[in-house]
């Protein structure tokens, strides 16, 4: 049979393929099929951040948030590609491993156009992330969402710069419009205006922790890229901003500087978050050692303050001095916006346990890895939080592969499967929770995809290549 006759067999090809990897190709086939924008004035190559799988149709609006969600925070009837960063991975990867080029073309001419049609012509900032998305029906930014802000994945800086450097290198510039004063350092508001180019005012502005850690990535993505000393300077500056408030004696630092919430004050697993990008920035500016330093400090900290051996547990919080703050433990399943950052600090720990050889790290990446294995997951358990689970297992069977981590990735890999794909053999999305209808980009099935093609890897006694942490 020759190869186009083979492609065309559809679901016979598919059955004798391998399981992991075609649930991917199905994926990918079905977003690239129904998932387009189609509607308004204008035909675009974007990938719509809602699907529902009953009549495979791109919603335009009343399509109700799965629990947990803010319904400001979505992409109903548009796309925001911050919620694709993850599967724009995904789609790279697969072609490689096919060898089908059309996942690699429907990825750059996404990022192509994204960056062509959502940057602000007035800062540079893009209408991504937490807030912003564009929309397919008017066929423009949904403006009147107003601010830009970050989500906790990291941004794929390096993915958007293959495609158009200047467009990344004004992105990047564009956040110190997220800032109180023009200088590395100063303090900054999560918030800043899409639409003008304005510093922020001192008030509101709730500069968390997480934050501070992804501008000083972006920024030190930017210095790798340039060599410009002023993007190292701005580095510097952000991912100093915590550490300089931490305590001395432990390393801990607060949540949020200048919010009067007294959670703000404690010390979260924000902190990690923050040792995480400062550490990936050390690796884009490894000339700039406390980067490294103190990225592992951080998290080093966060460890070592908050793990309770007494009952097997990592608190929700500390006090600055180390004591305790609440009973409280964190749980290994998120549920929504706001709640668990177990599965995510476990990977944070297996990067640092990867990539500085930290046996510490290895062991607190396995206690929280046996903590969500020996947990039932919720049938309402977030699709974002399995994927990281299965992520978790395959980061860790990397660093010990006669450790049993592949059969637990198996296991979730069934069990997403099982639970949340919506479609036929043929034809399917992953859905946000058991028995739902709607493929929805923000829950995260980015992380799901990324760990079943890295499972199919794993299977074949290789490891899939590119960055596939937080």
């Amino acid at each position: 049979m020759r190869r186009r006759e083979f492609l065309a067999a559809g679901a016979g090809m598919f059955r004798a393929e391998r399981p992991w990897l075609r649930r991917c190709r199905v994926f990918a086939d079905t977003l690239l099929t129904v998932g387009l924008d189609r509607s308004g004035s204008k035909q675009t190559p974007a990938w719509a951040g809602v699907v529902d799988t009953r009549d495979w149709s791109v919603p335009l609006g009343n399509v109700p948030a799965a629990p947990g969600i803010r319904e400001g925070d979505r992409a109903v009837g548009g796309a925001n590609l911050y919620h694709d960063s993850v599967t724009l991975r995904v789609f790279l990867a697969l072609s490689d491993v096919t060898g089908e080029t059309k996942y690699r073309r429907a990825a750059n001419e996404y990022m192509g156009w994204f960056l062509d049609a959502c940057q602000s012509p007035a800062n540079g900032l893009l209408a991504w992330g937490e807030h912003l998305y564009y929309s397919f029906e008017r066929d423009a930014v949904a403006v009147e969402r107003k601010n830009h802000e970050l989500l906790e994945w990291t941004a794929p800086w390096d993915l958007l710069w293959a495609v158009n450097e200047k467009a990344v290198r004004g992105a990047i510039d564009g956040l110190r419009y997220h800032h109180f004063e023009d200088k590395p350092g100063s303090l900054y508001n999560r918030h800043a205006w899409w639409e003008i180019a304005e510093f922020q005012k001192r008030r509101g502005g709730q500069p968390w922790i997480k934050h501070s850690g992804a501008y000083a990535h972006a920024f030190a993505f930017l210095y790798s890229k340039t060599h410009e000393q002023k993007w190292l300077e701005w580095a510097r500056g952000d991912g100093a901003i915590y550490w300089e408030r931490r305590d001395e004696k432990t390393d801990l630092t607060l949540s949020c500087i200048d919010d009067p919430r007294p959670g703000s004050k404690l010390a979260s697993g924000g902190q990690a978050l923050l040792g995480y990008w400062l550490r990936k920035a050390g690796a884009l500016a490894p000339e700039e050692k406390e980067f490294g330093t103190r990225g592992r400090a951080l998290v080093k900290a966060w460890e070592k303050y908050s793990y309770d051996p007494a009952r097997a547990g990592w608190r929700t919080a500390a006090n600055l001095d180390g004591s305790p703050s609440g009973q409280q433990l964190a749980a290994p399943w998120q549920f929504a916006y706001g709640e668990s950052e177990l599965l995510p600090y476990g990977r944070v720990a297996a990067y640092l346990a990867q990539i500085d050889r930290d046996p510490l790290m290895l062991d607190a990446a396995k206690r929280v890895a046996r903590a969500a294995a020996g947990t039932q997951v919720p049938a309402r358990a977030s699709i974002e939080g399995l994927g990281m689970a299965l992520n978790l297992m395959l980061d860790l069977h990397g660093l010990e592969p006669k450790g049993g981590w592949l059969k637990e990735a198996e296991r979730y890999a069934g069990m997403t499967v099982e639970r949340y794909w919506g479609g036929s053999e043929e034809k399917g999305l992953f859905v946000r929770m058991p028995g739902d209808a709607y493929y929805e980009s923000k829950t995260g099935a980015g992380f799901l995809l990324a760990g079943l093609l890295r499972l199919d890897a794993a299977q074949q006694g290789k490891r899939l290549a590119g960055d596939w942490t937080l």
